[in-house]
């Protein structure tokens, strides 16, 4: 067992009826309808928690249609009233950046400039982040379901105690205090530049919100950039969020690896975990069965249509046996 105060991404849930959704994406819609659903039932006790699995921001549409950051302080807010057990959320791969300032984008979309903008004009910056700090990156539970944002990947399965016991807060100082012994900073800063093609000033300024030389996250940045190269725990949290898990191997080696991964999240678990539940890739419909372990669900931007969205109510306690089972738990908030 790790010290107490190393931090600990994997949680178990042992009992209570759990409604999970996935990837809504600054989509307020479905938000407020899957938020309403589960208050509804929860004031009819038929339900116990909601359990988001990231990826709750970054909208592809309109920036004035994007709610992401009036959703995820919802969130956070909801959390302080129901309490911690009541409202879970793991980390996705599109919370992530805004934790070391790095950029994320997808063609020809910028994500993380819009937040950004939106976090620093609302004042709300340092409980954002503090909140994005706690979250988990996997769930347990005695129903030997587990949940996890994108799925497996091969080398964060291999290293799987050093993503579990992950602390944001000493890469970041590790790095801040590289950039501080650095004898020639603004020669980083002009080399950065001239590689994005833009004086840093304005790369800051664009992508960060930051206000100026003077900001004390003007070289946050740079700090991303340095340890999106050189920071291995970085590496292994990028390639866990962002695994396109099935896509691009065979899928007699990708069973392999969630075999392997299940085992590994199974160490120390109230009961072997035997399904992977995920979210994160597109899916026609409102979920899809990958493997006989492994169950993708789309809640809203991930389902196709959008409309075909669903969310699954598990009871933590009561064991699964087949990844069939799960279809007859889906419901839907749309229509």
């Amino acid at each position: 067992m790790a010290p107490a105060n190393v931090p600990d991404r994997v949680l178990d849930l042992t009992a209570g009826v759990t409604m999970v959704v996935t990837d809504l994406h600054g989509d307020k819609d479905a938000f407020a309808r899957y938020v309403g659903r589960f208050l509804q039932m929860r004031s009819r006790k038929k339900v116990d928690r909601l359990l988001i699995l990231g990826d709750l921001i970054h909208s592809d549409g309109d920036e004035d249609a994007d709610a992401s950051l009036s959703i995820l302080l919802d969130v956070i807010r909801m959390r302080a009233s129901l309490g911690a057990d009541a409202v879970v959320m793991l980390l996705g791969n599109h919370e992530m950046p805004h934790l070391y300032g790095v950029t994320l984008k997808r063609g020809d979309t910028e994500y993380t400039p819009r937040f950004e903008k939106a976090l620093t004009a609302s004042g709300k910056r340092a409980e954002v982040i503090a909140f994005l700090k706690t979250l988990p990156f996997y769930v347990r539970t005695a129903a030997g379901i587990a949940f996890a944002h994108a799925g497996p990947d091969i080398e964060a399965t291999i290293q799987f105690e050093r993503v579990r016991h992950l602390d944001h807060d000493a890469v970041l100082a590790e790095y801040s205090q590289v950039l501080a012994i650095n004898q020639a900073p603004e020669k980083l800063r002009q080399a950065y530049g001239e590689a994005m093609g833009m004086p840093y000033e304005m790369l800051a300024r664009y992508y960060l919100a930051v206000e100026g030389k003077n900001d004390p996250r003007y070289d946050d940045l740079l700090r991303g950039f340095v340890i999106g190269q050189s920071s291995p725990d970085f590496q292994l949290l990028w390639d866990a969020l962002f695994t396109r898990a099935e896509k691009g191997v065979s899928m007699q080696l990708y069973e392999r690896i969630l075999a392997k991964f299940l085992a590994r999240l199974s160490e120390g678990a109230p009961v072997p975990q035997r399904t992977l539940v995920s979210g994160h890739i597109r899916v026609k419909g409102g979920y899809e069965i990958i493997t006989p372990q492994h169950f993708r669900l789309a809640s809203a931007a991930h389902a196709t249509p959008r409309e075909a969205g669903q969310f699954l109510l598990l009871d933590a306690a009561q064991p699964i046996e087949s990844v069939a089972d799960l279809v007859g738990k889906l419901n839907s908030v749309f229509g």
